[in-house]
C-alpha cells in the first residue's frame, strides 16, 4: 500500500533499478559458502595472524574490506596494507559475479544500504571481522624515511584483524585522550608508527606537487 512505511524509499531504488533482494540463486551460492576460513583455504597464503592489524572506518560501517600493520624498520617503516580476497569467494561467471557486476556498487539510500553481495559475504566471510580468521590479498611495503617507497612485494595472505577502529577514535587516541588510549593500549604504538609513516607518506606528495582538492562548498 502506497503509504506504508518505507514504500516511498522502495518506490526510490525501484526508480533507480535497484533491487533490494537477491535472486534465489545467487542466495543459494552465498548460502553453500562457509561463514569461517576452512584449513585448505590458508594452504600456500602467506601467515600474517602474528601481525597486529587494524581495520579502520566510519562509526556506521559494516563492512570492513581493508586492513594495515606497520612496524618501524630502521628510519622507515614496513607497512602492509591487506585487502579482503573477495574473488576467492565470487568466481568469475557464477551468479554471485554475475549479479554484482549488474549492481555495480553497493547503494546508500537515506538510512538504508543494498548491498552489492549479499549480506553473508559482505558483512559476514568477506568482512575484516575483529579476532577472526579472513583470507586476504597483501602488499608489503618498504616505506623511507622521508616517505618514498622503496619496495613492495604483493601476495595471497591470511589475517586476523586485532581492532575494528573507527577515524574518531583513532583521532582521539592521537590527541592523546585518555580514556580511548586506556581501552586501545594494545595497539597504541602501532597507531603511532601508522601516524608517523602517514605523515611521511603525505609530507612527500606535497612535496612533489600534490593537490588536496577538498573544500568547505
Amino acid at each position: 500500500f502506497k503509504d506504508d512505511p518505507g514504500v516511498d524509499l522502495l518506490s526510490i531504488l525501484y526508480d533507480h533499478d535497484i533491487d533490494p533482494e537477491f535472486p534465489a540463486e545467487v542466495m543459494k551460492e552465498a548460502e553453500a559458502i562457509p561463514q569461517e576460513v576452512l584449513p585448505e583455504e590458508m594452504e600456500g597464503r602467506t601467515d600474517l595472524t602474528e601481525d597486529i592489524t587494524v581495520t579502520i572506518d566510519g562509526d556506521d560501517s559494516k563492512d570492513f574490506d581493508d586492513a594495515v600493520s606497520v612496524v618501524k624498520d630502521g628510519d622507515g617503516w614496513i607497512l602492509k596494507v591487506s585487502i579482503a580476497d573477495v574473488s576467492h569467494y565470487v568466481t568469475q561467471n557464477s551468479a554471485l559475479d554475475e549479479e554484482a557486476l549488474k549492481r555495480g556498487t553497493s547503494s546508500y539510500v537515506i538510512d538504508k544500504v543494498v548491498p552489492m553481495l549479499p549480506q553473508l559475504l559482505s558483512n559476514g566471510i568477506c568482512s575484516l571481522n575483529p579476532h577472526v580468521i579472513r583470507l586476504t590479498n597483501t602488499c608489503e611495503m618498504k616505506v623511507e624515511k622521508n616517505g618514498a617507497v622503496s619496495d613492495f612485494k604483493l601476495y595471497p595472505s591470511f589475517i586476523r584483524s586485532a581492532e575494528r577502529m573507527t577515524y574518531r577514535n583513532v583521532n582521539k587516541m592521537l590527541a592523546g585522550d585518555k580514556e580511548t588510549l586506556e581501552q586501545y593500549a594494545h595497539i597504541a604504538k602501532l597507531i603511532e608508527d601508522l601516524r608517523d609513516c602517514a605523515d611521511a607518506i603525505r609530507a612527500r606528495r606535497v612535496a612533489e606537487g600534490a593537490i588536496d582538492f577538498a573544500s568547505d562548498e
